[in-house]
This record gives structure tokens, C-alpha cells and sequence, in this order.
């Protein structure tokens, strides 16, 4: 029988309806069946939900066995393969995508700007075309307010009168895509992998770099608003590479991914806490244990560092403050755990919702190489999480789904919340551009009101004072957020916002 996007609809609904007559209740982050994609190969690196719905996704992906990759395509709701959209080649994606008011920022090489639609914005001209610079080893990059763009990685300058001329690792453009010439490019002695900003205009960098601006320094650093080197933070990870970094409201950080406090000493982490001053936080558990789940001799001879450590996880803070650690297939501390772990607050491992299966592997042939990584998890606007990557089939322990590929949708916080502890409210205007009200039926006790960007990021927080309650949107860019109703330390309701 030949499989298509009806089929898949159909079988989809079936499922939900035998689940529904056997009396199983839905849990969060059990998989949602009723969403699936058609991608055949060979990867997905970041995906961000459109206004309709829909989903723009970034890697290196074919569909129905084509030879033809593409860097960006665009998904209907249910994972369905947005046939519309124009055969973007891998050049013009492929890697992150970061939301900015209604448009979308991409990398594959120095990134883009996209339209609501995900369309190339052509207002936004290519970074190369700039005759001062030339793109090299890409990097990392971050969005400001206003659509300018700082960029990382490795790249040469061309600009004799200032100086700026060779390698340089912290670059600014306008939000028009030209050079921006009152910004000084700053420069280290190898390429900057990751910038994470922070709420003062600091940022958070790391890579391969052991210098900054000639100063020595550990592979994760920070430096001020203008690329300066901040010696205020002197983190104690001497040598290695951050993966992912969250600063927490109070200040303190989450670093994921490889590092040693120098590089001969034998404590190899993959997980911590840092304090603001880059001091590790001795309240965490910052010996968590990761290893690749097969070990395998030292991966260089003589060196402290084995195949099996060599481990570079992501994670992401979930809204209700546990973690969740994802990337490849790792044992953590001793458990299986196949793409994707749940810590709680302080870093120790969980049972649940993960177990010991989850998204399986696959053997790509023109590569050579056996995926089985997840790249990214998404809280989404409507409550749901999403995961995506380099997998095929996944098993959530109730549900094993050997047809879910590259992209998963999970069901989200709130669904095993009983009816009559769900509180539903009004918003209105919606479209709003300063001021939104909510309008609740009931008031909850220790209600508060969060609001969250596209990116799940926490923006606004407020007590619930009233009936009716006004939640000021001002300084904040266009685009979807999720308005978040918590009792009691749970979240109990949410609705979507499009702020103009």
C-alpha cells in the first residue's frame, strides 16, 4: 500500500481514538501521534513556530527519497511537508533560527534574515557582499532589539584605515546587513562557537580560543557590551567547550557540554552551575556523570580524554525549573538515557518522563555516519514541546512510534491537570501592541501571570491582582508569545498573544 499524507492523518486520528476509548490519559512530554513529518534525510538543526502554526525548520533535509537537500523548508502543523515553499538550497539555511519581531533570522554560513513566511527579506542584504569582510569559520551569532546582528566564529576583515585587518572572532552589522564601523570587531586566537547574551548587555562566550584581545583566558569567558574582556568572571573550567549556557534570574549559569578545571586534571564535566563570577556553585550537582553509551579506548593516545567522555550535551530550562539534558545517546549516572534526560532543579537525575528508550538511530550511507542526536527542545507557544535532530523512531515508554523522524511533537505541562484545576481566561485586544488584559473566571490562589517569547524565554512576570488584569507589552518585539495562567506552583492555563 502506498503511504501517503492522508494515510498518515488518518492512521494518526485512529490512534488518538483507540487512546481515547481505552480510557489512557495523556501525560506531559508523552508524544503527540497526531503530528509526524516526511523527511527522509538527513538532519534538522533548529525549527521555530510561525504565526499560523506552521514550522520553519533549518538543516540538511530531503524528502520522499529526493537527492536534493535542502537548508530551510516549512512544515503544516500536523508535520506535513509544505509544498509551497520554494526549494531553498543548503546554502541559505541549515543551521540556527532565532525569531525577531515577525521575522526570522537563519545561519548557513553568515545568517540571514527570513520573512513572516520564511521567505529570504531581502532588506537584509547577504553579509558577504560587504567588501570589508569575508566569512570564514562560522560561529555562533545574536539578535539585537533593533535587528542588528553581532556575529562569532572565525572571520577576516579588510578595513586597513581602523586597523581592521586578518582574523577576527566578534563581529557587528547593521540591521540592514552592512558593517556596522562603530562597533569595533574584536578578536581572539581561535573561533568563538557560542554567544549567549546576558540581561545587563554582557555576553557569555565560548570556544577554542585560550585569548581574547591578547589576554589569556579559560575556554569560557565574558566580555562587555563592546567585546572588552570582562575580568570581573573567571570561570573555573580552564579548558574546554560550553554546548549551551542559560543565565537564571538570579544571575547564576547553566553550562553544558565538555570541559576540565585544566586539561591534565582526570574531573572531565559535562554539567554545572556556575556562580556570577564564574565560581562553580557548590549547592549544584555538578559531578553529574555522561558518557557516550559506548566506551571506547582513549580517543587520543596518552591524553585524559576518552571516546566515551567525549561528550558535549545541550540542555534547556524548562519554566517549571527542572532541566532537560539532550543530545546524543549518553549513560547518565549509569542510566541509559537515548537523546534526551530530565534533571531536577539541582542537576540530579530523573526517572521520569524519560527512560531508557527514546529516539532511535540510523545509519546514513553517503556520510558513513550513525545518527541517533537530538539537536534542540522547544517549549512552544501553545503549551507543547517539540524535539528535533538526527533520528528515527521514538519510544516515550507508552508509545513507541518507529514512524516519528527528525521532528516529535510532545504533549505539554498541563495535560494531566484535572479539568476542574484548569482555569481558562480571556485576553483581549489580541492583536495587542501595548497593553493586553485578562480577563479570568475565577481568581487562583498564588495565581501569577508569565509571558514567554518564541523562544520559551521568560519576559514578564506578574502577580494576579484582579479579575481583570493588564499586562503592559511595551519594549517588546512583534511577534507570537505565550501567556502563561500558574496556582500554586503549576501552570493551569495558557493562551497565545500576537503582539504588534
Amino acid at each position: 500500500m502506498t503511504v501517503t499524507t492522508n494515510n498518515l492523518r488518518v492512521f494518526a486520528a485512529a490512534a488518538l481514538a483507540l487512546r481515547a476509548a481505552a480510557g489512557a490519559a495523556q501525560a506531559p512530554f508523552e508524544l503527540d501521534v497526531s503530528f509526524r513529518t516526511q523527511i527522509d534525510e538527513i538532519y534538522v538543526s533548529s525549527i521555530a513556530i510561525l504565526s499560523n502554526d506552521q514550522i520553519l525548520a533549518s538543516g540538511m533535509v530531503s524528502f520522499n527519497g529526493s537527492s536534493q537537500v535542502h537548508g530551510c523548508v516549512r512544515l503544516h502543523p500536523d508535520g506535513a511537508t509544505d509544498t509551497a515553499f520554494p526549494a531553498f538550497p543548503f546554502s541559505y539555511g541549515g543551521a540556527k533560527i532565532t525569531p525577531w519581531n515577525d521575522r526570522f533570522y537563519v545561519a548557513g554560513g553568515p545568517p540571514r534574515r527570513l520573512s513572516p513566511l520564511g521567505l529570504v527579506d531581502n532588506s537584509f542584504q547577504s553579509l558577504n557582499t560587504n567588501l570589508e569582510f569575508s566569512s570564514g569559520q562560522n560561529g555562533d551569532y545574536h539578535v539585537y532589539p533593533d535587528g542588528s546582528v553581532v556575529i562569532t566564529g572565525s572571520h577576516t576583515m579588510n578595513v586597513p584605515d581602523s586597523g581592521w585587518v586578518g582574523s577576527h572572532h566578534m563581529i557587528w552589522f547593521n540591521n540592514d546587513g552592512t558593517l556596522d564601523f562603530t562597533r569595533r570587531p574584536r578578536r581572539g586566537n581561535g573561533t568563538i562557537s557560542l554567544i549567549v547574551p546576558q540581561p545587563d548587555g554582557k555576553f557569555l562566550l565560548s570556544g577554542a580560543a585560550t585569548a581574547w584581545e591578547g589576554v589569556p583566558k579559560p575556554n569560557i569567558f565574558r566580555v562587555h557590551a563592546d567585546g572588552t574582556l570582562d575580568t570581573s568572571f573567571t570561570c573555573e573550567m580552564g579548558w574546554g567547550e560550553a554546548a549551551s549556557m542559560t543565565v537564571i534570574d538570579d544571575g547564576r549559569i547553566l553550562v553544558s557540554g565538555l570541559f576540565k578545571t585544566q586539561f591534565s586534571s582526570p574531573d572531565t564535566l559535562h554539567f554545572v552551575r556556575l556562580m556570577p563570577n564564574g565560581d562553580l556553585d557548590p549547592t549544584f550537582n555538578n559531578d553529574l556523570e555522561v558518557v557516550r553509551s559506548t566506551w571506547l579506548p582513549p580517543l587520543w593516545p596518552g591524553n585524559p580524554i576518552h571516546w566515551g567522555q567525549f561528550a558535549l550535551p545541550n540542555h534547556k530550562l524548562l519554566s517549571d525549573g527542572r532541566i532537560v539534558l539532550y543530545g546524543s545517546h549518553y549513560n547518565v549516572d549509569g542510566q541509559d538515557r537515548l537523546g534526551v534526560a530530565m534533571l531536577d532543579a539541582d542537576g540530579n537525575l530523573l526517572d521520569e518522563p524519560f527512560g531508557s528508550s527514546v529516539c532511535g538511530r540510523y545509519y546514513y550511507e553517503p556520510f558513513g555516519f550513525l545518527y541517533g542526536d537530538v539537536y534542540g527542545f522547544l517549549e512552544a507557544p501553545d503549551g507543547s514541546f517539540y524535539i528535533w535532530g538526527g533520528y528515527k523512531g521514538y519510544d516515550d515508554g507508552t508509545t513507541n512510534d518507529p514512524t516519528q523522524r527528525f521532528i516529535s511533537r510532545l504533549h505539554g505541562l498541563n495535560v494531566d491537570v484535572a479539568e476542574w484545576e484548569r482555569m481558562s481566561f480571556k485576553l483581549y485586544p489580541n492583536p495587542a501592541s501595548t497593553q493586553v488584559t485578562v480577563e479570568l473566571e475565577e481568581l487562583p490562589a498564588n495565581g501569577e501571570l508569565l509571558l514567554r517569547d518564541a523562544l520559551g524565554r521568560e519576559v514578564l512576570r506578574q502577580r494576579v491582582s484582579a479579575y481583570h488584569n493588564n499586562v503592559g507589552l511595551q519594549g517588546l518585539g512583534g511577534g507570537v508569545y505565550l501567556l502563561e495562567l500558574w496556582a500554586k506552583g503549576q501552570r493551569v492555563g495558557s493562551e497565545r498573544v500576537v503582539v504588534e
